[in-house]
Formats: structure tokens, C-alpha cells, sequence
């Protein structure tokens, strides 16, 4: 079994004019160390009492701040800003917390008793973190639900008609499991409780609504209000996108395509709603001649192996579960491309540099491993025929660099 601990990174790099394993090493170590003196990196985790509540309630959470080199308790930064995001990507609150007398931050969110209910994130960063942008700060969903589900419960069914989305809305009776009829129900369209309300018409227990796309919000959430036995109810919901087509992305395995070698392709396939899409597919050449099959075997991704002809250029044709078909542009494969390419053997990862046949390397190559800019490894001088095999107790991520 392969037991993952690390994050370690395998860069390729070359230099034409550098003599000797002193000097080889010397610039590297100093460039490394460097990187981590002017831009150092805080990671950040938060740990609630639970991941389900109800409004009203009290989120109590403890904001972990290390160093990502060490992984040790950072106490470079003085607050630690925590925020409530609805399904809007709207921000609800924000709470600014600094830590005790032994460095550890502890906090809690009011949640308010008027929350609609729905998936919210709480999203955690320190003032630092923004230099390296949003992509850094920590995220964790939540549910939030009202207590008035307790009473009735509601059915909300989408189908498309005529290019536009049709829900049919119906409620429960929790106590009964009969249906119910409210008081009064309001939809929002654009999400915006503070907007204008329509409301539902119920014949024979349901109601009917048809969205336009113009109503909707880029999020693509609606809300629902209610008032049943004299107590308002909120929740959001999510409408589908009409739209049934699909999106694949290629990715050549380590960033390059390069012609005349055998490489992996991977792809992912996202719906119209942003979702994983199940798809198969089958590549082609510019002359229409059948390459090879495909298909995803997991949340819309997969891989197959993909030999480029220098004088041929390559498109898939895919298909989903609705038999939509779409065609797609592989990569563009390149004389010059130099890649890593990596493969399971026992508890050892193999990482071998593939390239165009016609391709001089220049002198130089090095193989450099590091763990969150932490040197662990410099194998100056390998050919780029040999092979090099690290030991699995590492997750390899490989990056190649020309320097």
C-alpha cells in the first residue's frame, strides 16, 4: 500500500554553462532559500464542533495557523479573518480574532436566526495570505438549515421546457408526511430576500414556476420563502442549467506534448452546471482516420495514451449520457516540448523525461526534489535516457524548468 505523507516536487533543470557539483548545487540551494526569505507562506485550517446547524445557533471553530515550510505554529500574523459565505457568494458575516496567550486562535459565528437555509462556506485567511491570493485561503462547507423544517418540508422538482427551467414546488407536512398548502410562498429569482417576491399559485397541492435565464443570478440560486403556522421559512436552492452540453479539457502529462513520444493524456469533463460529466470519446487524426477509444471512469476524468505524428494534428469527438456529441482540439504537440512523465512500480515512482527524438537537450540536466521549497534531493549529470526512482512515502507532483 502506498502511504502518502509529503507534498514533493521533481523540477528538470538545465544549464549549459555550469561546471562541477559545488557549483551546481550552490545557486540552487541559495535560489531556494532565497524564495523562502522574501515571500514566506502561512497555511491555515479551521475546525468546527460540527459541519451541520441550525440558524440561530453558534458556530465555534479553532483557526490552525502554521508555517508551510515547518508546518509549525506561525506567529507572523496577528488576526486571523474568518467569513460566512451564502449560496449568493455573498459574504454574511466576518469575524477578526486574534490569538490567546500561547498563540492559538479560537473564535465563533452567530449564525442569524433568518439565515435561509442552504450550503454555506466558511472561508479562513490572514491578512498576509492575500498577497498570494484567494487560491490560499482555506474553505469549508456547511449546511444551515431552519428550524421550521422541522414542521414542513419542501419538494422542489426541475425539468426543462422550451429552453427555459420549469419547477414544480410541493410541502410536506413533517408530523403528518400529508401534503400541505402554506400560508403564503414566495419565490426570488435573482436569491435577494431584500427583492421583489413572486408569489405561488397552489392547484391540487403544487405549485409551478418557470425561471428565465435573465432572472437568474450568475449563481444560479433561488430562494423560497414560506409562511406556515405563522413562522416565515427560508431556503435556498440551486436551478439546473437547461443547457445539456458539456466541456472536456486535455492535459498532457507533464504540462507538454511533445511529437514522436508516447504519452498520457489526461481530460475532465464538466456539464453546463459546472459538474463532473460522464463522457466517451474517440480521436481522430486531420484526415478523419480513427486513433484511439476513451471514456471516463471517475467524476467525468480519465486518461489514454496519445502518440503525436509530427505531420498529423489531432480532435476528439465525445459523447455524454444524452448522446450530445461535441468535438475538441487536443494539445498542440511541439518539436521543442519536454515533459516528465511518471508510473507505479512497486512502492517506487518512476519519473522519466520524454521528448521529441529530433530534440537536443542541452547539458546540465539536473534532478531537483523538493518538499514546500525544501531541498531533499540534487542528482546533477543524469542522462536523460536514465531513470530515477523515488520512494512512494512521497506524492510527486513534477513540474520541468529551463533555466
Amino acid at each position: 500500500m502506498r502511504v502518502l505523507y509529503l507534498t514533493c516536487f521533481i523540477l528538470i533543470i538545465m544549464n549549459a554553462g555550469i561546471k562541477g557539483q559545488e557549483t551546481i548545487n550552490a545557486p540552487i540551494t541559495s535560489l531556494f532559500t532565497e524564495q523562502l526569505s522574501l515571500y514566506p507562506q502561512e497555511k491555515i485550517y479551521v475546525q468546527t464542533d460540527r459541519n451541520v446547524y441550525m440558524s440561530g445557533e453558534t458556530v465555534w471553530f479553532r483557526a490552525h495557523l502554521v508555517d508551510a515550510l515547518f508546518l509549525k505554529q506561525a506567529n507572523a500574523s496577528r488576526y486571523v479573518y474568518v467569513e460566512l459565505i451564502n449560496p449568493l457568494n455573498d459574504i454574511v458575516q466576518r469575524i477578526k480574532i486574534r490569538p490567546d496567550s500561547i498563540g492559538c486562535f479560537y473564535g465563533h459565528v452567530l449564525l442569524e436566526e433568518d439565515l435561509p437555509e442552504g450550503n454555506y462556506v466558511l472561508r479562513a485567511y490572514t491578512w498576509f495570505m492575500q498577497n498570494q491570493g484567494e487560491d490560499y485561503f482555506f474553505r469549508k462547507s456547511i449546511y444551515i438549515t431552519d428550524p421550521t423544517r422541522e414542521k414542513i418540508a419542501p419538494e422542489v422538482t426541475f425539468r426543462p421546457e422550451n429552453n427555459q427551467m420549469k419547477a414544480e414546488i410541493s410541502f410536506v407536512n413533517k408530523v403528518t408526511h400529508h401534503k400541505v398548502i402554506p400560508e403564503q410562498c414566495l419565490v426570488f429569482p435573482d436569491g435577494d430576500p431584500e427583492g421583489k417576491g413572486i408569489p405561488l399559485r397552489f392547484e391540487d397541492e403544487k405549485a409551478a414556476y418557470t425561471f428565465k435565464e435573465r432572472e437568474m443570478n450568475a449563481a444560479r440560486v433561488i430562494l423560497l420563502q414560506t409562511l406556515f403556522d405563522g413562522t416565515i421559512y427560508n431556503s435556498y436552492f440551486n436551478v439546473p442549467a437547461v443547457d445539456n452540453t458539456f466541456q472536456v479539457d486535455f492535459f498532457p502529462e507533464g504540462g507538454y506534448a511533445p511529437f514522436s513520444a508516447n504519452i498520457k493524456m489526461a481530460f475532465k469533463a464538466i456539464n453546463a452546471d459546472g459538474l463532473s460529466e460522464e463522457i466517451e470519446g474517440e480521436i481522430f487524426d486531420d484526415q478523419g482516420q480513427a486513433y484511439s477509444t476513451f471514456s471516463s471512469f471517475h467524476l467525468g476524468m480519465g486518461h489514454f495514451r496519445m502518440y503525436y505524428d509530427p505531420q498529423r494534428t489531432y480532435y476528439a469527438i465525445c459523447k455524454n449520457k444524452d448522446n450530445v456529441s461535441k468535438r475538441f482540439d487536443l494539445p498542440a504537440a511541439s518539436l521543442n516540448a519536454v515533459s516528465l512523465t511518471t508510473m507505479w512500480r512497486d512502492e517506487y515512482l518512476r519519473v522519466t523525461l520524454a521528448k521529441s527524438p529530433q530534440y537536443e537537450l542541452p547539458k546540465g540536466l539536473k534532478v531537483i526534489a523538493h518538499i514546500r521549497g525544501q531541498l531533499s534531493m540534487k542528482s546533477p549529470g543524469r542522462k536523460a535516457r536514465d531513470i530515477l526512482f523515488l520512494n512512494a512515502i512521497f506524492f510527486l507532483r513534477v513540474l520541468f524548468i529551463l533555466s
